[in-house]
């Protein structure tokens, strides 16, 4: 009986691991979307609080995509130890050290590169909202970027079934 319990106590944790990620996911998604809508009109204050929030839930989010996909381990671990510090470089930095991987391990997977931009387009639309004039120039940069997010979400979304 003890042997059983354990077994369908390990059973149950393992589902509630593989059921976050949906959720998270979920959760992203929402929240991508939103971010997107709040890029035409909402005040910058707001849409930097949106990405942020997009960037705590791709923190969230990566550790558990590396569960599934293990060669994305040292990658996405880059990733996330700069997560914070990211949201303060220049649009430059970011680009070059982030977008284009110049601070980052080599990259062993295309699901690794995709989960690794569901944190650095949203700390990019952060630091755009922090340092760029309001404009709908630059409010069209900042939309780019949360709609190449959403694609990238397919794709991770596809990646962790």
């Amino acid at each position: 009986m003890k042997k059983l319990s354990i077994s369908m106590l390990l059973c149950c944790c393992s589902s509630v691991s593989f059921a976050t990620n949906p959720t998270l996911l979920q959760q992203y998604d929402v929240t991508a979307n939103v971010t997107s809508e709040l890029i035409t009109s909402a005040p910058l204050q707001e849409i930097d609080k949106s990405a942020s929030q997009l960037v705590s839930l791709a923190k969230s989010i990566l550790p558990k995509f590396t569960q599934k996909h293990p060669q994305c381990r040292v990658y996405l671990n880059a990733v996330l130890a700069a997560a914070d510090s990211m949201q303060t470089l220049s649009l430059k930095d970011i680009e070059l050290h982030y977008h284009q991987d110049q601070k980052l391990p080599a990259l062993t997977s295309s699901d690794c590169y995709h989960a690794k931009d569901l944190l650095v387009h949203p700390a990019t639309v952060v630091v755009m909202a922090k340092t760029m004039a309001d404009n709908k120039a630059n409010r069209l940069k900042m939309r780019h970027e949360i709609v190449e997010v959403i694609q990238h979400l397919s794709l991770v979304k596809d990646a962790v079934k």
